[in-house]
């Protein structure tokens, strides 16, 4: 098979494509990743074909990050000239051959590119979006409706698109040629094929779901064994009981310098060390303390294995490698999905109640000191979770939907 892999945003969009990649490469196939550019180095590294994609959306999100409300708004002008232009990234990549394009939803082009080429497009899902059930609200919605109304909070994805069909339906026709039979991003995902990549044992189908929708398990990267963490983290680790992980990945606070002070005595008042992963913008490099070691960051694979508890801020990414490593979360959610996923470990049993609105170190060392009792359900559900493999069965799952075409 050849198929086409899209995805468009930060490296958690990215790296479960590039895993994909990686396992369609492994059995034999021929697939090329499209995603932002800056991510070309990460995929020559894993030895897959890469299509570069406009990366603009990034430069702009730096540029308005903590500028306030006139920034976002000056910001927002030139969203649909960018936009334009990723999709004519996009729309280059029908002069490739593919067999199937499997697409992430955040593209906006994936299934009309392969509307051009005429082959099956499957949506590439990290999150449930847009196969509505009965049995909970969409993880996107902001506030949790009476249960009667979950089914109709999944219309939320398709309002999330809606600014930008008359651009999308423009591209489609002066870039790709298609005239009529337009449909909406949500439409096409609800109505066709979709590979939900995260793992029933972290949320099940629920009922009303079809077969095809049924979650097939993480898109993993395996363990990169060449890589050596640097002297200070090897000897912080070996120095002592194992710390507590703190990081929020790619999300921001108005507060940085709060929010690590209320961390750093959260850790104190637990009688823990830490250490802190400083990552993009919610905490503030500069914590002094023998107990603290800060970092901006380090594969999760290699180190949450090596911690006592996850502190996190419930991007399903950091859930998921937290799930493998065996390790109890404590989940202090900014927005999205992230309230969803914090509900759901605290269901599991691997995570204390969801730490929301203002943090306090009193609740975050509470919540620190339960989540180590919680140590026991962690291991166990790593252990199903480890017997599942994810992308062998999205390779499986792209391979039937392309011999049902032959």
């Amino acid at each position: 098979m050849r198929p086409l892999l899209i995805t468009v945003g930060s490296r958690g969009d990215v790296q479960p494509f590039l895993a994909l990649a990686r396992g369609l490469l492994a059995a034999g196939h021929q697939p090329v990743l499209a995603a932002p550019r800056r991510f070309e180095p990460l995929a020559a590294g894993h030895g897959v074909e890469f299509a570069p994609l406009n990366d603009e959306m990034f430069a702009l999100q730096d540029s308005v990050k903590g500028q306030g409300v006139r920034a976002a708004i000056t910001a927002a002008r030139s969203v649909r000239p960018i936009l334009r232009r990723l999709l004519d990234d996009q729309a280059a990549l029908a002069a490739r051959p593919a067999d199937v394009v499997v697409y992430h939803p955040k593209s906006l082009g994936g299934p009309y590119v392969a509307e051009k080429l005429g082959v099956p497009a499957l949506a590439g899902l990290l999150i449930p979006l847009y196969v509505p059930t009965s049995a909970f609200p969409s993880p996107i919605f902001p506030i949790r409706p009476p249960g009667p109304l979950n089914r109709a909070s999944w219309r939320v994805a398709a309002a999330v698109e809606a600014p930008y069909r008359g651009t999308i339906r423009t591209w489609r026709r002066e870039a790709l040629g298609l005239q009529d039979g337009f449909l909406p991003m949500a439409e096409l995902v609800k109505t066709g094929s979709v590979l939900h990549a995260w793992s029933p044992h972290l949320l099940p189908a629920p009922a009303d779901w079809p077969d095809s929708a049924r979650p097939i398990g993480f898109w993993t990267m395996p363990a990169d064994d060449t890589w050596t963490p640097p002297e200070q983290l090897a000897r912080f680790l070996d120095q002592g009981e194992p710390p507590v992980y703190v990081g929020f990945g790619s999300s921001t606070t108005g507060d940085p310098e709060s929010l690590t002070a209320t961390v750093l005595e959260g850790v104190r008042l637990a009688g823990r060390r830490a250490v802190l992963a400083t990552g993009w913008g919610a905490l503030r490099p500069g914590a002094v303390a023998d107990d603290v070691l800060e970092i901006r960051e380090a594969p999760h694979d290699w180190l949450l294995p090596r911690v006592a508890v996850a502190v996190h801020h419930g991007g399903v990414g950091t859930t998921a490698a937290a799930l493998r490593a065996g390790v109890p979360q404590v989940v202090r959610p900014f927005l999205g999905d992230q309230p969803f996923w914090a509900a759901r470990l605290h269901h599991l049993g691997v995570a204390p109640a969801p730490l929301r609105g203002r943090l306090s170190a009193a609740r975050l060392a509470t919540a620190i000191q339960n989540a180590a009792e919680l140590a026991p359900a962690a291991r166990t559900l790593a252990e199903h979770v480890a017997a599942e493999d994810g992308v062998a069965a999205a390779v499986a799952c792209i391979a039937d939907s392309v011999g049902s075409r032959a």
